[in-house]
């Protein structure tokens, strides 16, 4: 049984108990001896009806913090690969990294990546990692810019 079952029968549980002591409290303080079934049944409905509502919203808040831990999980991935990328391009390609800001070489994985996700020709991305992996006069040749752009493939995988 995961976490989110039992939080979700826990909170069934706790809000039908909630509400059946709750209409038993509402009929309790009335000021009639014997209350009418009618008068049970409307003050349970009522019970029965906001506890429901909170129950809801308590799912919607567990659901909305796990999807949001995801996507953190997921950004944190993105940025190890791009981590990884830039520390294999510094280390093979030393001319082409000399003194070049990270961010910059995090470009050769941000502008190829949306290419890629296009279906580009292996000319078509070859040519887009040339052109952004070059550093000033210094620029990739054809063996180079297809060896980058597997490394880009992986970081955006």
């Amino acid at each position: 049984m995961t976490n989110r079952t039992s939080t979700t029968r826990l909170l069934r549980v706790s809000a039908a108990t909630v509400a059946i002591a709750a209409a038993f409290a509402l009929t309790a303080c009335s000021s009639d001896d014997t209350p009418s079934d009618e008068d049970v049944r409307s003050s349970a409905d009522v019970a029965v009806t906001s506890v429901q509502e909170q129950a809801e919203g308590a799912i919607s808040s567990v659901q909305s913090v796990a999807s949001s831990a995801a996507e953190r999980a997921g950004d944190i991935f993105d940025k190890a690969k791009l981590d990884v990328f830039v520390a294999a391009f510094r280390t093979g390609y030393p001319q082409l990294s000399a003194d070049r800001e990270t961010q910059d070489i995090e470009s050769i994985v941000t502008e190829t990546c949306p290419l890629i996700d296009d279906g580009a020709s292996d000319q078509e991305v070859n040519a887009k990692v040339q052109e952004v992996a070059a550093n000033g006069s210094t620029v990739p040749d054809g063996d180079q810019a297809a060896r980058i752009a597997q490394l880009v493939r992986v970081a955006c995988g």
